[in-house]
């Protein structure tokens, strides 16, 4: 499974004098219509550098589109005892929902390509607003989608609506948990505990080891009764615990199904997390190749339930942005 960071795209008219600005939408489709439609090229003269990019828009929903974004760098080798460079063209994917309203970007954390999703958002909000503020005189930005900072203070918030909470188990544990947890005993703070968490580790081992994805979800024990924040149980303290080890974030749904990922512990380093989820990015070279690996043809189910597939991911990062117009 690949990573994804989350982005946003927001629509900035800094001037209030904007063509067009109801169609923002239909424009920022327009750029990504074909392969040719935009030319990623950044810099001047012979720091001029350019991205090449393929796009697949889903047969389902051509408002949520697939992108395939290259990197033409210069990798060193050695052969015949000689230091030398060759070109490669390592390349992430981008999934943008640009169906009404919608202003979700996912972009691939392949470090092979880029150093980081942050620089690939970059490149593409600087070309995107260039074209779009000569067009329509309005600019885009692409922002990343950070944790809520506080686990316990969104569950407070939220306290007569909570209804879950869900821990997450990575399938790539680190060795060191109980070292970790350790150091967080440190701290002093009534919530991390670890007297069950080897029997939890058991458990989390042994699913990876039978590729098992694992996740422990706790509800209130009567049904329509909100999950108040809890501190005192050992079992939640030990769960608490595990996710501020391995630095993952813990999901707080409520009762009208809006779901929140936060971290456990609001420490200085965990201010900026970018919200990351996963997809299968094999499925996604898929769209862009006619055949499989094993040399069998691509069909039409195969896109069909690929494509069903990126539907609901993207579904499930939804974000509501506040588009910035000022009136002059």
């Amino acid at each position: 499974m690949a990573k994804f960071a989350q982005y946003c795209v927001i629509y900035r008219d800094e001037f209030g004098g904007s063509h067009e600005w109801e169609k923002r939408q239909e424009h920022l489709g327009e750029l990504f219509k074909d392969d040719s439609s935009v030319e990623f090229a950044i810099g001047e003269g012979n720091n001029r550098k350019n991205y090449k990019h393929r796009v697949y828009h889903l047969v389902a929903n051509p408002n949520i589109i697939v992108m395939r974004f290259a990197n033409d760098k210069d990798l060193p080798i050695e052969k015949d005892f000689e230091q030398s460079t060759t070109k490669t063209e390592p390349s992430c994917f981008i999934i943008l929902d640009n169906r009404d309203s919608m202003r979700s970007m996912a972009i691939q954390n392949r470090r092979e390509a880029f150093s980081s999703p942050s620089q690939v958002a970059k490149i593409l909000s600087s070309k995107l607003s260039d074209l779009l503020y000569s067009k329509y005189c309005y600019s885009v930005s692409i922002s990343p989608d950070y944790y809520p900072e506080d686990l316990f203070k969104l569950w407070s918030i939220c306290q007569q609506n909570a209804a879950a909470v869900r821990f997450g188990v990575p399938s790539d544990l680190p060795d060191d948990v109980m070292s970790k947890i350790e150091e967080l005993k440190k701290r002093g703070k009534d919530y991390f505990d670890d007297s069950l968490m080897q029997p939890i580790l058991t458990m989390a081992y042994e699913a990876k080891k039978a590729n098992y994805n694992q996740s422990i979800t706790v509800t209130p024990e009567e049904k329509k009764t909100a999950l108040f924040v809890d501190k005192t149980s050992a079992y939640m303290r030990n769960l608490l615990s595990l996710s501020a080890a391995i630095d993952e974030p813990v999901e707080l749904i409520t009762s009208d199904g809006a779901s929140f990922k936060c971290f456990v512990d609001t420490e200085s380093e965990n201010v900026d997390k970018i919200v990351n989820r996963e997809f299968d990015a094999t499925m996604l070279e898929l769209l862009f190749n006619t055949k499989k690996k094993d040399g069998e043809d691509v069909t039409v189910e195969d896109r069909a339930n690929i494509e069903e597939r990126i539907v609901e991911f993207v579904n499930g990062m939804q974000h509501e942005s506040k588009d910035e117009k000022k009136i002059a």
